[in-house]
C-alpha cells in the first residue's frame, strides 16, 4: 500500500509572513524616520523665514513711522513763527506752537498753532491743527493719530539765560518766548522690544 505524499507544512511560512506584514524592518524605519525628519525641517525652515519677513515687514513700517513724525515735528518746527496772542508753550508729555498750518477751510497755509501730545493711557501720540478761526473760536482743531505703542515720550527745551549766560535744556518751557530748539525722546513697543529714538530740531525764529 502507498503511502499518501502529504503537503508541504506552510504554516511557519505563513506565520512569519503575517508576522512580516503586521510589522517594521529596521532600513523602513530608518527611511520613514529621516522623512519625518526632512520634512519638520522644511516645515521649521519655512515657518523660520515668514517670522523674519514679518518681523522685517513690522520694522519697516515702524521706522517709516517714526519717520513720518520725525518729519512732521521738524516741519512745525522750522516753520514757527512769533504772533501775538499765540505764545509757545511747552511741557514734558506735550507742547504748543504757533506756526503755519495747512487750513481746510481756506484749503491755503494760513497762521494757525499745532500742538503735540502724549496720550498716557492711549499709548499714542497726536497732533492737533488749529487755524486762525479754531483758535479764535478756541476750537480743538483736526486731530491727528502719529504713532501708536508709545511706551514713553519726553520733549525738552533748549534756552538761553541771559542772567546765568549759560545754555542749558529744561523739561518746560512757559514764558511765553520760543526755545532755541525741541528735543522728542520716544521709546516704542515693538515685538516685546523697546527702541528708543530721538530728535533735535531747532527753531529758526527763536534767533
Amino acid at each position: 500500500m502507498k503511502k499518501k505524499n502529504r503537503p508541504p507544512d506552510r504554516s511557519g511560512a505563513i506565520l512569519k509572513l503575517s508576522k512580516r506584514k503586521n510589522g517594521l524592518t529596521l532600513i523602513e524605519l530608518i527611511i520613514v524616520s529621516g522623512t519625518i525628519a526632512i520634512v519638520a525641517l522644511a516645515v521649521f525652515s519655512t515657518l523660520s523665514n515668514g517670522l523674519k519677513i514679518w518681523q522685517r515687514m513690522n520694522q519697516e513700517r515702524l521706522e517709516e513711522g517714526v519717520s513720518i513724525f520725525f518729519e512732521k515735528f521738524t516741519s512745525d518746527l522750522r516753520n514757527g513763527i512769533q504772533y501775538e496772542g499765540i505764545n509757545f508753550c511747552g511741557k514734558e508729555d506735550e507742547f504748543e506752537l504757533p506756526t503755519l498750518v495747512t487750513s481746510h477751510g481756506l484749503k491755503s497755509r494760513t497762521i494757525g498753532k499745532v500742538k503735540y501730545l502724549y496720550d498716557e493711557d492711549k499709548k499714542i501720540i497726536k497732533r492737533h491743527i488749529m487755524d486762525f478761526s479754531d483758535i479764535y473760536d478756541n476750537e480743538s482743531g483736526a486731530a491727528q493719530e502719529l504713532l501708536a505703542n508709545i511706551n514713553s515720550l519726553k520733549f525738552r527745551y533748549y534756552i538761553y539765560d541771559k542772567g546765568s549766560k549759560a545754555y542749558f535744556w529744561q523739561d518746560e518751557w512757559d514764558t511765553g518766548q520760543t526755545p532755541l530748539a525741541v528735543r522728542a525722546e520716544l521709546e516704542i513697543i515693538s515685538d516685546d522690544r523697546i527702541i528708543k529714538f530721538a530728535k533735535t530740531v531747532e527753531i529758526p525764529v527763536s534767533n
